[in-house]
């Protein structure tokens, strides 16, 4: 649940210290995160995260 929460956030285009200060981690626990759900989605870079996520998964309002 966490990586889809990290995936979805870095898909809407935070950063890893936004993403991170959001979620209350550290920036390296977001790129860890990262690390590991690039493989399980197919991709190679976190510009592909918004089409690799179910539809509608990346709609969300940023404050």
């Amino acid at each position: 649940m966490q990586e889809l929460q990290i995936a979805r956030l870095a898909a809407q285009g935070l950063s890893n210290k936004e993403i991170a200060e959001r979620l209350f981690l550290s920036p390296r626990t977001i790129t860890t995160h990262l690390y590991r759900i690039f493989p399980k989605l197919g991709i190679k870079s976190r510009g592909e995260l918004a089409h690799a996520l179910p539809a509608g998964s990346t709609t969300s309002s940023r404050p």
